[in-house]
This record gives structure tokens, sequence and C-alpha cells, in this order.
């Protein structure tokens, strides 16, 4: 059956999707070679920055040329990044690297979800959206996660100083590849869209992000896409400093486990979240994602301002890091929510320029919001930024969630 033949190829993908076996290390990688926190924070932020450019012409560029052909250029893309931090091992290499992975990201913003719900439409098969892309998200969570884990043990293993960072980065371009050749067995959805002027489409989605529940789920997700994205550029950095204390937190391969085993803990969450909706309803996950992702900080910050008073355990270290597990909770459920809201409120000839745009406005933010968080922590420890962050975003929360349409979270489709 060609459904079903697809949608094989479509969760075969998603496990090599993100395959980023050197992440949990490219924070040492790049300490290695002179860079502070403050210029890691300047480094991530080319690659948000870049985003913030590419996000509408990538979504303007398939929705004309299809998604398919994204599904191709994305892994590319990412695969170009990571062989830059190789070949120019600098802070000016770092940036261009960041730059390219900011283009391969924007590249696949919109297309891989796009593709799964064209591919069910065609079929009169939409309704399954949020179960298939639930399990396909899950499939992302795994692939990413196996990645960890065998990053960690090539790091471990791969050099006698346990910091093997560069072959970790090759392995991440060469699953990158991977993921580029699975794209090659997708049928593309018919036709490409013949070239248009770019104001009238455009025109066209903003008329659609006119709708005020489309416009209150773009302030929602800037504030939930910032508490997530913080923290996990700060994996490693609190693991750096954790390990002052509790020193299996140095070694590269119980890394790679901690990180694999993140994506593992979270994937069967992404699976469960129509019986999630089902049982509490839209309004309350909504509500419990940023707001438990404030309660992880403040954790952390605990931990850290306990440590620079002198007074740091090892057991405290754990439950920092296990904090980690508890910011997987929304991780695993942001996406099938978000997406399905998106898709059950835009038209096909629009959406993934539409999706492209609130990825736009979040990252953007987040590119401001990352380059002052990371200053901060560079000049005033990590207890004060994460303290912070968790203040600000619990504020943020409450007046994002009390500001929302009436009835935008209700109606078994979450519709108006």
């Amino acid at each position: 059956m060609d459904l079903e033949r697809q949608l094989a190829w479509l969760r075969s993908y998603a496990l090599v999707t993100y395959p980023f076996a050197c992440v949990p290390f490219l924070f040492l990688f790049f300490t290695d070679h002179g860079i502070d926190a403050a210029e890691y924070g300047e480094v991530l932020t080319a690659y948000y920055a870049t985003m913030f450019v590419a996000e509408v012409p990538t979504g303007v560029l398939a929705d004309r040329v299809g998604a398919r052909k994204m599904l191709v250029l994305g892994p590319c893309l990412l695969a170009a990044g990571f062989v830059t931090f190789v070949c120019w091992h600098a802070y000016p290499g770092f940036l261009l690297g960041e730059v390219l992975l900011g283009l391969g990201h924007s590249v696949l913003s919109g297309p891989p979800t796009v593709a799964l719900y064209e591919t069910l439409k065609e079929h009169g098969q939409q309704h399954r959206y949020l179960a298939e892309e639930s399990r396909i998200h899950a499939r992302r969570l795994y692939g990413t996660g196996a990645a960890f884990l065998l990053g960690g043990v090539v790091v471990r293993f791969g050099a006698p100083d346990g910091a093997a960072y560069v072959p970790a980065i090759l392995l991440t371009a060469g699953l990158n590849g991977t993921a580029a050749l699975f794209a090659f067995r997708l049928r593309e959805r018919g036709e490409p869209t013949p070239a248009k002027p770019r104001g009238p489409f455009l025109a066209h989605a903003q008329r659609e992000l006119k709708a005020p529940a489309v416009r209150w789920l773009l302030l929602y997700w800037v504030v939930l896409f910032t508490l997530l994205r913080f923290p996990f550029h700060n994996y490693q950095p609190y693991l750096k400093a954790t390990s002052a204390i509790e020193p299996l937190f140095a070694n590269a391969a119980l890394v790679g486990v901690i990180f694999a085993v993140l994506n593992l803990f979270a994937a069967p969450l992404s699976s469960k979240v129509p019986a999630l909706v089902r049982r509490w309803g839209r309004r309350p996950l909504f509500w419990g994602m940023p707001l438990l992702l404030c309660a992880s900080l403040l954790v952390m910050a605990v931990e850290r301002r306990a440590a620079d008073a002198g007074e740091g355990m090892a057991w405290l270290c754990w439950l920092g890091v296990a904090m980690f597990f508890v910011q997987q909770v929304p991780f695993a459920m942001h996406w099938s929510l978000v997406h399905e809201f998106v898709n059950h409120r835009i038209g096909s000839h629009a959406r993934t320029t539409v999706l492209s745009v609130l990825s736009l406005g979040a990252r953007a933010v987040y590119a401001v919001a990352n380059v002052l968080l990371f200053r901060l922590q560079e000049d005033e420890g990590l207890a004060r930024v994460l303290f912070t962050t968790a203040g600000a975003g619990a504020l943020a929360t409450a007046v994002a969630l009390w500001l929302r349409p009436r009835g935008t979270l209700r109606g078994d489709e979450g519709l108006d």
C-alpha cells in the first residue's frame, strides 16, 4: 500500500533527521579552542540569527519546490556545518558552521510535518495526523538518543585522553548524509508550484496570521521555545560545572549515556500525547509545559547556589541533572501539540510558510535572549542566570495564557 510505504520512509527519515552524536560535546570542543561562555552564546546566536533570516524564504521555497527536495537539502546543509567545525576550529569557523546549521534547520522547520500531513490527506487519512506525528516524533527522539550514546562512546574511547571530539563531529556529518539518502525514497506530493512573486504569497500567510488563535500561539511559542532551548544549551556547561563536585560528570561515556537516556525517556511520552489530550485536555498541558520547565530550572539554580556557597554535595548535583529528565516531558509533548494546532487552522497552500513564520518569531526572540543570558552567565554564574530564567519564564507564561482568546484550547480538535 502506497500510504504505508511512504509512512515507513517518513519514520525511517525521522530516525536520522537529527543524529547529533557530537552535540553533547560541542561546548567542550569550543572551549578547547578558546571559547568562553559569552562567546559560546554568540556562536549559538549566529545559528538563531540565521534562522531568523532564512525561515520565511526557505518556507516559501518549500511551498514552491515541494517538501521532498527540502528534506534532502536540510541534512546536506547540516553536514556541511559540522564539517566546517573540523576544518576551521576557531571563533570565525564556529560562527560559519552555526550559520550553515541554522540554514539546515530552517529548511527542515516545516517540510517534515507538511510531508506527513499531505501524505495522509492525499489518502483521506488526515484525522490520523496527531497519532502519526507523535509516533514520528518519537522516532526522532529515539534516533537522536542513539546518536548521543554512540557519540559518547566515540569521544571516550576514540582517543587516549577521552576527548575524541573530531571523530564524533565527522560521525554526525555522515549520519546527516544518510538522512538525505532516505529522503530520496519519498514520493513528491504532486507537482511543484510554479514560481510566483514572493509578495502575494507572503501576504496570504499574513492574512492567515491575523486569526487571533494563531497570533496567540506565536506569543505562547516564543515563551515555550525560550524555556526549552536555554536549558538544552546549558546541559554541557552545567555538567562541566558540577563535575568539580561529582567527577563522573566529566566522563564522556556517561555524558553520552545521559543525553541518550534523555531522548529515550522522552520518546514514549511523545507517543502518549493523544492519550494525555483525551485524559486532561489541551489547556492543562499548555499551562504545564512551560511551568514545569521553570520549576526544573529553579531546582538547578538552588544546586548551583549551594555549590557557590561551598555547600555543594554530590547528591544535589545528581538532583540538578535529574532536572534534565523533567525538562524532557514538555520537550516530548510540545512538537505534536503545537503542529496539530497549526495544521488544523492553516490551508495546505500556506502551511509550511506559516510554520516558518512561527518559528522565525520564536528564534528571533531567543537569538536576543541567548546573548543576554549567556553574557549574564559569564559575568554572574550559572546560579544567577538559572534563577533569572525561571522567574521571568513563569511570569511570561502567566501573561501568555491569560491573553489567550476564549475557547482557544477547547474542543475535540482544539479548535475555537
